[in-house]
């Protein structure tokens, strides 16, 4: 019985194999993404200039506070 039964868990550990091998075959396995595929690095940097009424407020904040 013992040798039934390990020839049985041989048969279906091949029987396995056989399946996947056959899986991997006609759906052509795991497709991995490109690596070297660059991503959309655009970026627009906007920089706001400060005028001098902004300059002079923010001076004034600064007496106001000490």
């Amino acid at each position: 019985m013992k040798r039934f039964k390990k020839t049985l868990r041989l048969l279906g550990f091949i029987l396995l194999i056989v399946l996947a091998s056959v899986g991997i075959g006609l759906g052509g396995g795991v497709p991995l993404p490109p690596a070297n595929k660059k991503k959309d690095t655009i970026e627009i940097k906007v920089e706001m200039l400060e005028s001098e009424d902004d300059k002079t407020k923010s001076e004034q904040f600064d007496i106001k506070q000490s």
